[in-house]
């Protein structure tokens, strides 16, 4: 005891740190793990089985060092901590967001993983090989920070997504149409297009890249005010990149909720009562209320449909998309009878869809930052 009274009084703040980490790391070891955290919006890493072959490979260490990241005793409080500290400091970015003017949080996409988007044009320009009499049209959606090029902070070393969309669109064939969705954006950058504190655009930006899609078609949308005034407006919402970065003082944005009549709305063979997952509005994943959230296949009949066929034949459309288009699939609901929508990061094989399927058209639709990242891509080769 005289010892402790000697250390104290020499370095008590030692003391303190030390004490600090044992009841820290006693109050880990008893802390149940987490499956999910809401704050951020995604999965937590849990326990990792000690395998053999895992240990070999010396995967299990840095598995071990991710499970522990996740589930530390207070770390959602950790986090706000860090922001607040960090927005103290005057700092521009956190956890790769970008901090931008009127409240906007934008994604910190600076730099490619250059053999994953190789393999992705491969994919692509493999995907359209293989179908050469399908009407294919080809769009990518760019991200918040390209189009509100204004509210994002001076010198900040972003990708330039027109040279790239650019150097994408090469690939399509004569047989496959671009939609370039640039200019119709940055022609409404003052309205609220994209989200403040999401990745996502807004269904008003949705609704935009699907007026441009009909146009580029020959057809017209009903004019969004009929939308805004039927629709519902969801307070609220924090998208994921408040989640990452936990700014504070970030104003939350709204949802608009559009009432679309439908015949039908199926996910997977199975019947849902509207658009909407009314119970995923009442969680910090709001976005994924539209069309169920991501699903291997989606089916829309219509019921509004302003450009049936002359001989009867019911018209459709396949969407293959990431989830910016799960706002937009119900707009094309005014184009087609019915709207088949496909994500491919739950499906093994897309021809088992085309095989037999008879499609009017086909819009492939997918983000820049999915485009150039995602390995499911893949899979429109199979």
């Amino acid at each position: 005891m005289e010892k402790f009274r000697k250390l104290w009084k020499s370095c008590p703040w030692a003391v303190l740190f030390a004490v600090f980490i044992l009841l820290y790391t006693g109050l880990d070891m008893t802390q149940t793990d987490r499956e999910r955290s809401e704050m951020e919006n995604r999965p937590l890493k849990t326990r990792p089985k000690l395998e053999w072959r895992v240990l070999m490979k010396g995967e299990y260490d840095e598995r071990f060092d991710s499970y522990i990241n996740d589930q530390f005793v207070g770390r959602d409080g950790w986090i706000t901590l860090k922001s607040c500290v960090e927005s103290l400091l005057g700092k521009t970015e956190n956890n790769g967001v970008i901090y931008g003017k009127d409240g906007y949080l934008f994604v910190k996409l600076d730099r490619l993983d250059e053999e994953r988007y190789q393999d992705n044009l491969r994919y692509t320009k493999e995907f359209f090989e293989l179908y050469p009499e399908l009407p294919v049209t080809f769009a990518i959606t760019p991200n918040a920070y390209m189009i509100l090029e204004d509210k994002v902070p001076y010198g900040v070393p972003l990708i330039d997504q027109a040279a790239f969309g650019a150097e994408i669109y090469e690939l399509a064939p004569a047989h496959v149409s671009v939609l370039n969705l640039l200019e119709p954006l940055r022609a409404h950058k003052e309205e609220y297009i994209y989200y403040r504190t999401d990745h996502h655009w807004t269904v008003y930006g949705a609704y935009l890249a699907a007026q441009a899609y009909a146009q580029q078609k020959g057809m017209e949308l009903p004019d969004f005010e009929i939308f805004e005034q039927n629709g519902r407006t969801i307070e609220g919402f924090y998208g994921t990149n408040y989640s990452k970065a936990k700014k504070v003082g970030t104003r939350p944005d709204t949802m608009l909720l559009p009432d679309i009549p439908m015949e039908s709305v199926a996910v997977f063979g199975e019947e849902k009562p509207g658009l909407y997952d009314e119970e995923k509005l009442a969680t910090r994943d709001k976005y994924a209320a539209y069309l169920w959230g991501n699903n291997n296949f989606t089916e829309l009949k219509a019921e509004n449909n302003r450009y049936p066929a002359a001989d009867g034949h019911k018209t459709r459309v396949l969407l293959i998309k990431d989830s910016f288009g799960n706002s937009l699939a119900p707009f094309l609901t005014y184009l087609y009878d019915e709207v088949d929508i496909i994500d491919l990061r739950y499906v093994n094989k897309l021809s088992d869809y085309l095989r037999d399927a008879e499609y009017d058209d086909v819009l492939l639709l997918y983000n820049f930052e999915s485009f150039v990242s995602d390995p499911y891509l893949s899979t429109l080769r199979y």
